[in-house]
């Protein structure tokens, strides 16, 4: 039985969440609450908080918000009115992708193959979250594009610069490093939004062509890494790439909404 088909006959949608939790921080993650392959059915959701206790206060509003997204960018998704449970399936401690270079948890449904139909879908949410992206940032003047906020804040520049080369870490997760895209070896050189255009049609085009053991394989890159124990699969990849560029959409609202007209 599929969740909209539960909305309609009156059962709440019950969505496990996945945490890493440090000292200081907490960040949820939205994974599928069905058995079989671990496909996430909100991937891209994530909650970033104090506190697990703050974490899981916020959720419920988050997946409503999270779900509203996705029906705006016409996503089959449960009705406005269907009830939110959630359900903590595990927890990982001590680490986790606060700041660039951080290790990143592998949970047990990015253990699952990633078969090429469901990359399909991560690609189709990835060009929702750019296309929400760019409409935030393509007509902003270089002035804003370049104004800190601080001594150690990032300009806005600087984040789009950051999303479009985590796109290519990810892919270097996965794959040898003779293999990957010859573009980005100059990728410095190119104007801002050419850059990341360039950087998402080569990511994707990488990953579509992972052979059948690259999308099942739990890898453990040694290059370009301070962590040779983190462990990768294609499956979370594919869950940061969409979690990552989201995350950072809504701190370039806050940066904007801060800056003013």
């Amino acid at each position: 039985m599929n969740k909209i088909q539960e909305a309609s006959e009156g059962i709440m949608s019950r969505y496990p969440v996945y945490l890493e939790i440090t000292d200081d921080l907490c960040l949820a993650h939205t994974f599928t609450c069905g058995a079989g392959a671990g496909i996430p059915d909100l991937p891209g959701c994530t909650v970033r908080a104090p506190s697990r206790a703050e974490v899981l206060s916020l959720l419920p509003a988050a997946i409503r918000d999270h779900l509203a997204w996705l029906r705006r960018h016409g996503e089959s998704v449960p009705p406005e009115d269907d009830p939110v449970e959630i359900e903590v399936a595990g927890e990982s401690h001590g680490f986790g992708p606060f700041n660039p270079g951080d290790a990143a948890a592998l949970f047990p449904p990015d253990r699952a193959p990633l078969a090429p139909d469901e990359m399909e879908i991560y690609f189709r949410l990835m060009a929702h979250a750019r296309a929400d992206l760019l409409a935030l940032v393509e007509g902003l003047p270089d002035e804003v594009l370049d104004r800190q906020q601080g001594a150690e804040a990032w300009t806005i520049r600087r984040i789009l610069r950051h999303i479009g080369n985590a796109e290519e870490w990810y892919v270097s997760r996965l794959v040898p490093p003779e293999t990957l895209p010859a573009e980005w070896e100059h990728d410095d050189e190119l104007p801002v939004f050419e850059f990341l255009a360039m950087e998402r049609r080569t990511a994707v085009d990488r990953l579509r062509r992972l052979s059948a053991g690259e999308r099942e394989v739990v890898a453990y890159p040694v290059r370009w890494t301070n962590h040779p124990d983190e462990p990768w699969t294609a499956r979370k990849a594919s869950r940061r790439a969409l979690e990552h560029e989201r995350e950072h959409t809504g701190q370039i609202q806050e940066l904007l909404l801060c800056q003013g007209p």
